[in-house]
């Protein structure tokens, strides 16, 4: 840019740069632009380019030079190596907001602010001669005005006023005129409604301090706070809260919740305030700590002013409220993380619990069977000894008596034989058996010849009458 200005004389830094862009950072094609040559080429240092001017301006492109130039000029001819790019036109951004509607506009810096209001004249049906366009930073503009003139950074922000047009119906018109819907409560509540939801929800807080002794407070309600574009960006970007400062009991109480809120300084500078100076606009913004007043508005002012000064306030808000979702959104994330790391640690004691109470549950079911188990060898036990000391005496076999000889085979393989009287009952081999460990409540006791269910029998009967006399092999089998 130092070069620039050495070569053109442009001191506007902001212009020179602009015109470095359009030429692609072309130093030589910036100067061809704006200083015509003798034969309209420049050379340039960058690969023999050649550049023909003019090449600056909104309908002008830069154009490979083909002929001759005269003996008179004052450079040298130069063949181009290659064709020059013709510079692309400088777009602008805008973002135009009427009402509840947002409107998008691009156009190149040549176009004229009529050409803006005839977009937004088929976008919102509105007649181009009923709007007034606002938020030029450069003042106010007319429909003539070439947008390249005014300097204007690559995004703009921009308001629409139609003063002629009726307001629409809304949930206002049941108050009259149009104006602001305040926030009914204590300053608490709107404390927290406006800072203490999520980051994403938050809002500024506009704080309206009314008095009816002022003189500027027809002159505000009437024209501020019931112009359209106030009332719809209180309604989309703040909650709106009102205090009258008239009576003096009033405007204590006030002072001592501005004290506690927002500290001594605040409250000292409202209270300083002459009643000239009133209606008064606070605009307070939510922070971790504290709530910090960005703007004290006086009565004093026009909608273009205050319009300005609330967008100004609430750019300040909406950079801390990304930072501040950008906290939440991480902390919700390391949240999201630790309530999953205790729902699967919860999880894992909940299984090793489980697993625990099942090998309780398991070693305990096996101590109780074992505790039956024994039990049960312990009675069965004692019924066998019982049983085996109850057995009448075995005969020798030189007795003189019958004798009834029984060879008696186990499931396992095993025999065993004892000698029995022919008169003794049935019962007795019965006893016998059981006194093994074959209690004829789980084992029948089969004979061969012929093969016959000895359980069966009458128990009651001699051995003789049941014929097993003088001798039978017998044999054990478990009851199904």
């Amino acid at each position: 840019t130092i070069l620039l200005d050495a070569c053109t004389g442009i001191e506007n830094i902001d212009e020179a740069i602009t015109l470095l862009e359009q030429n692609n950072w072309d130093l030589v094609a910036a100067i061809n632009g704006v200083i015509p040559q003798e034969n309209g080429i420049l050379q340039s240092e960058y690969g023999g380019e050649t550049l023909q001017g003019p090449a600056y301006g909104p309908t002008s492109h830069s154009t490979a030079a083909s002929s001759t130039p005269s003996s008179s000029s004052a450079f040298r001819h130069v063949v181009p190596s290659r064709q020059i790019v013709e510079r692309q036109p400088r777009m602008l951004d805008f973002r135009v907001e009427y009402r509840d509607r947002n409107v998008d506009v691009v156009l190149e810096d040549s176009s004229t602010v009529g050409e803006i209001k005839h977009i937004l004249e088929n976008e919102l049906q509105i007649p181009a001669s009923k709007m007034l366009l606002k938020g030029w930073k450069t003042g106010d503009v007319d429909d003539s005005t070439v947008l390249k003139t005014l300097h204007l950074p690559k995004n703009n922000s921009l308001y629409v006023l139609t003063p002629d047009l009726p307001p629409p119906s809304s949930s206002h018109s049941g108050y009259g005129d149009c104006h602001p819907v305040y926030f009914i409560g204590s300053l608490e509540a709107a404390f927290q409604e406006a800072f203490y939801g999520k980051a994403r929800d938050r809002k500024l807080l506009a704080i309206y301090l009314h008095h009816d002794d002022s003189v500027l407070t027809n002159v505000f309600c009437s024209q501020m706070l019931c112009a359209e574009s106030i009332v719809s960006y209180l309604s989309q970007n703040f909650i709106t809260w009102a205090w009258d400062m008239t009576k003096e009991a009033n405007r204590a109480r006030f002072l001592t919740m501005c004290t506690r809120h927002f500290g001594s300084v605040v409250a000292q500078t409202i209270r300083t305030q002459k009643t000239d100076q009133f209606p008064l606009f606070l605009i307070i913004m939510g922070k971790r700590s504290s709530n910090e007043v960005l703007n004290v508005i006086q009565g004093n002012t026009t909608v273009d002013e205050l319009m300005m000064r609330l967008m100004a306030a609430m750019e300040i808000f909406s950079a801390q409220q990304q930072e501040d979702i950008k906290d939440e959104d991480e902390r919700e994330a390391r949240e999201n993380v630790k309530r999953e790391q205790d729902e699967a640690y919860r999880i894992s004691l909940e299984a090793d619990r489980a697993k625990r109470e099942a090998q309780e549950r398991e070693i305990a079911e096996q101590f109780r069977l074992e505790q039956i188990r024994k039990e049960q060898e312990e009675e069965r036990e004692a019924i066998r000894l019982s049983l085996e000391q109850s057995l009448p005496p075995e005969p020798k076999e030189e007795s003189t008596e019958s004798v009834s000889k029984l060879r008696i085979r186990t499931p396992s393989g095993e025999f065993f034989e004892r000698r029995f009287l022919a008169s003794s009952k049935l019962q007795v081999v019965f006893d016998f058996v059981a006194s093994k460990g074959y209690p004829w409540e789980e084992y029948k006791l089969l004979g061969t010849f012929p093969r016959r269910d000895v359980t069966q029998l009458d128990p009651n009967k001699s051995l003789l009458e049941v014929k097993l006399y003088p001798q039978e092999t017998l044999f054990l089998e478990a009851k199904e």
